[in-house]
């Protein structure tokens, strides 16, 4: 299958060279003979899209991409998603935390299902470094609360580390209407209510000390983008 890689950004000047780098490094070295970055830039106040111009001078297949007005990771998915070409779309944080070297057997699982979720909680899953004790309390709450509040089972509904055939992708992410964080439950949610076939898959993820997210701030955020989330897939 080809292969689509949607990057959202914001504010990314000081990684975003160094992860296309190796994301193109990786595709060119064992991925698909056809693929394509798209780096979806969320009006970015630094020199992100500055950074991206540059790289994509030197590889033709990386693709900058806007959204309109500052919105969130999901409207910047939303974009990435929605202009892919690739029968497989693969949408991974700016970061790269999720271990590439998982792609590969996620590739194969697609042949057989419409999305492969990574997650960092099945056994076998690594962590590197572990996280601290005020994040892991964090992600464990809004797990929770997805349980609590959606029909939604899966181990790890907001890895960023999610791979999907392109025209399922499409048909479901179109109608999205939650644009933060928690975009990713309402389009889970949609995929199972559809009955679309997703498995999970236990990856390496190496989440850096310097993490955007903010856990008080962001989690009020992703708690009340969650009953958005909800309320718009019931809809």
């Amino acid at each position: 299958m080809s292969l689509s890689v949607v990057v959202p950004c914001f504010d990314e000047e000081l990684r975003i060279g160094a992860s296309l780098q190796l994301l193109c490094g990786v595709l060119g070295q064992w991925g698909p003979s056809e693929w394509e970055v798209l780096v979806v830039d969320d009006q970015s106040a630094d020199a992100t899209a500055h950074v991206v111009r540059d790289a994509l001078a030197i590889e033709p297949r990386i693709k900058l991409l806007n959204t309109v007005g500052r919105k969130g990771k999901g409207a910047a998915v939303r974009v990435g998603a929605l202009a892919a070409a690739g029968d497989a779309v693969l949408v991974t944080d700016a970061d790269l935390a999720g271990d590439l070297a998982s792609l590969p057997e996620m590739m194969r699982a697609l042949s057989t299902a419409d999305a492969v979720l990574g997650s960092r909680l099945l056994p076998g899953a690594v962590m590197e470094p572990a996280r601290s004790p005020g994040r892991r309390a964090a992600a464990a709450l809004f797990r929770s609360a997805v349980r609590l509040a959606t029909p939604l089972r899966v181990s790890d509904p907001q890895c960023g580390f999610k791979l999907f055939r392109r025209q399922v992708l499409q048909r479901h992410i179109e109608p999205l209407r939650t644009d933060g964080y928690a975009y990713e439950v309402e389009l889970l949610i949609r995929l199972q209510a559809a009955g679309a076939s997703v498995t999970e898959l236990p990856i390496t993820w190496r989440e850096g000390r310097d993490s955007k997210v903010r856990v008080v701030h962001d989690g009020v955020h992703m708690l009340r983008d969650l009953l958005l989330a909800r309320r718009m897939a019931r809809r």
